[in-house]
Order: C-alpha cells, then structure tokens, then sequence
C-alpha cells in the first residue's frame, strides 16, 4: 500500500507494507522511498515496514526550505502519530540518518532500535555548507540534472557502475524527478544539521552500522567512529559497495538487519 496522507503543512507519500513490529526508512538525498525496495520487500514478510517520500521528495509535496532535520523528523514523528504506532526500529541512510540522529533527539521514547547506513554524525563543515548553497542556487536555476551527475559517479563503484547500467539509469531517474525545491530545501537543511556527535555516548538502543567500504562519502572512518561512541552498537561493512549499500548490495545489507533484527526483537 503507498498513500498519501496530508500532515503538518504538506501532504507526504509513503509506502506501508506488511505486518509485525514496525520498520520506519527514511531514504538519501535526493532520492525518494523506493532506495529502500529490496529492504521493503524483504522485511515486509514479518514486520509493518513503513518507508515514507521525505518532505519535497519523490511524490511527496515540495515546499519552501529549508528542510531541517527537525523538520524532517517531525514529519516522521507525525505520521507515526497518524498510523496509530509506537516504538519503532529506526533505520536512516546519509541524510535519512541525519533525520533519524534528529528524530532520536526529539523523540527517544518512541526508537526502539537504530540502523544507521552510509551516514555520519559530524555536521557540515563552513566549506561543505558554501558548496551546499552553490549547489541550491544552480538547481533551481537550471535544474537538477548538473548536481545528479556530479553525485552519481559516487553512489555505486565502478565496477557496478559498468556491469550494471539498468541499476544506474534507475538511481538517475530517481534522482533527476525530484523537484528542483525539493534538492534545495533539503540542501540548505543538511547544510544546517547540528553535530550530532555528543549525542552518540547517550544512545542506549541497540544500533546497526551500515557502511560501504568503498563508500567515499560518509566513510569507513565515519562509521568507525560512530560505533566506537554508541554504546553495544553492532558495525557492518558491505564489501565492493559505495555510498548506495541498500541498491548495490541488497542481500547483504538486508542479511544483516535480519541479524539485528533477531536480537532486537
């Protein structure tokens, strides 16, 4: 099932799929729920996964930024409230991470466990939020395709990349339909994210780390890091995959949130 459902001042999309203890994804940047599908597909056969379109992505409705990472956990936080659902397993991916770092510092009562996947928990550097507010300027003055080529070379690694042009061209097209306000407000949102550093030695659910040992965005160092800092948290490297773990490596990453999710639960 993929509603769409109208909250806070928008109206969101998500997909909700099977039954058992609940599964929330919040997806990358600029991306949209359906990065998660091989995750959905497999988890929705015991667990009531929950994979939302983030504010101004995929088919949910684009508005005026910048989409903090507040802002994108209270959205979350709210259509849980609609659902009528609890506690539930958290699981973010680079900027869904962000979010989810978010929703863990507004909402812990309601995180039952993290999964945390190709993210990080430093906040931009002053460098890294000017090239932010370039890259927002440009979309959404000639459009997103400029930013998708300069990001596309890095999600998968080269040998995906050529072996297999049909998961590409998918990614692209993911990429290139979100709405050029949509690529800005969240541009300017994670440009704005809070260190999330201090909050890390605080956790005390049990946490997945995902990471792609080729992934060059947020690195092997960066996940290192994280789970040297949360408490009992578990660290899992995908071999011979890049930032997009969840499309280019499916059943390994979906193997070991079926680990974790067997101890978790």
């Amino acid at each position: 099932m993929s509603p769409r459902i109208g909250l806070n001042d928008f109206d969101m999309y998500y997909s909700s799929s099977g039954s058992g203890h609940p599964v929330a994804l919040l997806h990358g940047f600029p991306l949209d729920h359906t990065m998660w599908k091989a995750q959905i597909d497999e988890l929705s056969k015991d667990h009531r996964v929950i994979a939302p379109d983030l504010r101004g992505h995929g088919r949910s409705q684009a508005t005026p930024g910048p989409y903090t990472m507040d802002l994108l956990a209270s959205d979350v936080n709210t259509l849980l409230d609609r659902l009528g659902l609890g506690p539930v397993v958290l699981g973010g991916l680079s900027m869904g991470g962000y979010a989810a770092f978010a929703f863990a510092r507004q909402y812990p009562n309601r995180v039952k466990a993290l999964i945390l996947a190709d993210t990080k928990a430093e906040a931009d550097t002053p460098e890294a939020q000017a090239r932010r507010e370039e890259q927002a300027q440009s979309v959404l003055k000639d459009g997103p395709r400029g930013l998708v080529d300069q990001m596309i070379v890095k999600m998968f690694t080269g040998k995906t990349s050529t072996s297999n042009p049909a998961l590409v061209e998918r990614l692209r097209n993911m990429m290139e339909s979100t709405s050029p306000t949509g690529i800005a407000g969240a541009l300017r949102g994670m440009a704005r994210r809070p260190d999330s550093t201090p909050l890390l030695r605080s956790m005390r659910v049990p946490t997945l780390i995902i990471v792609g040992r080729e992934d060059s965005l947020t690195t092997v160092s960066d996940a290192e890091k994280m789970a040297n800092s949360i408490p009992g948290s578990q660290l899992v490297v995908i071999p011979e995959a890049a930032h997009l773990t969840t499309m280019e490596k499916p059943s390994e990453v979906n193997s070991a949130i079926r680990r974790f999710l067997q101890r978790v639960e």
